[in-house]
């Protein structure tokens, strides 16, 4: 492409990723990942990859969020809507301007880790900034699920984040009236939850997070579940529970969650549900 207007070029894929569902599109430099282990890193993936496109989006709504059934945020709380964005804009890139380009996979690879860090994506991009919870944070709309794409056009990057979102001015004022935050008073890692930290001077520091606690809450069904119910199953000397396992409730939606209804693959939320970071997207009148 000759004679290119990449700000027009860059401005046209924002805009197509806004059309298509995202709420925010930036575009960050595939090189402040190169710190990632090795197979990681952006150019693991594609090795012509000079931009990286990260879309969050998909946010839940703020009925979903009022719901008093948990079940309601396990089935919608989901990263497919944002993945699918993420494969329309690494076709078109493809189809239309003639450059490389792919969405990365938002499952796992050898070992259960990621292709790809999509957190230090979005933070490198601008998307959104770490919080003392874990999930990125956009001031404007909270917590998002992320999609990110690898492409070989030459786009200008977007800088991350100067002020982050976390710890919001409220979360400050309730660290220095309880020693706490919502997301902390919530799940703290000290009575049985994921999460502890501090705050000092406006920002979190000693971020302590218990994956394995978390992961139990978040995946009682899926894949971790379909692997520890078949395990109970097949250890099982007795035929009639053995069937038990296999046929009951646990056992029927697990199969359901990991087949074609995406059933519990969010989280838990609740530590997001008490964040005031985009608090005015959850609740209206």
């Amino acid at each position: 492409m000759t004679d290119t207007n990449w700000g027009q070029v860059k401005g046209d894929l924002v805009g197509l990723a806004l059309k298509r569902g995202a709420s925010i599109a930036r575009v960050g430099d595939p090189a402040l990942l190169d710190s990632a282990p090795a197979g990681m890193r952006p150019a693991d993936l594609l090795p012509q990859v000079r931009s990286m496109i990260v879309v969050g989006g998909s946010e839940p709504r703020a009925g979903e969020w009022a719901s008093p059934r948990s079940e309601v945020m396990e089935t919608v709380g989901t990263a497919d809507r944002m993945t699918l964005v993420g494969s329309n804009l690494a076709r078109h890139i493809e189809d239309s301007l003639g450059y490389y380009a792919m969405g990365v996979p938002p499952s796992t690879d050898e070992g259960n880790r990621p292709f790809l860090n999509f957190e230090s994506a979005a933070v490198a991009s601008g998307v959104g900034s770490e919080s003392l919870a874990g999930p990125v944070l956009n001031a404007d709309h909270g917590f998002m699920y992320l999609g990110v794409v690898l492409t070989s056009l030459p786009l200008a990057f977007d800088a991350p984040i100067v002020d982050a979102a976390c710890p919001a001015p409220a979360c400050v004022e309730m660290w220095n009236e309880s020693g706490t935050t919502p997301c902390l008073s919530v799940c703290p890692i000290d009575g049985g939850g994921c999460l502890g930290g501090e705050l000092v001077d406006g920002s979190f520091i000693n971020r302590r997070y218990d994956a394995d606690r978390c992961r139990d809450r978040v995946y009682h069904y899926w894949v971790p579940g379909y692997q520890a119910a078949l395990e109970r199953a097949l250890d099982e000397p007795d035929s009639g529970k053995r069937k038990m396992i296999l046929y009951g409730s646990f056992m029927t939606r697990t199969m359901w969650s990991i087949t074609y209804s995406n059933v519990s693959q969010g989280q838990c939320f609740e530590c997001m549900r008490v964040c005031p970071v985009g608090n005015r997207e959850r609740e209206l009148l």
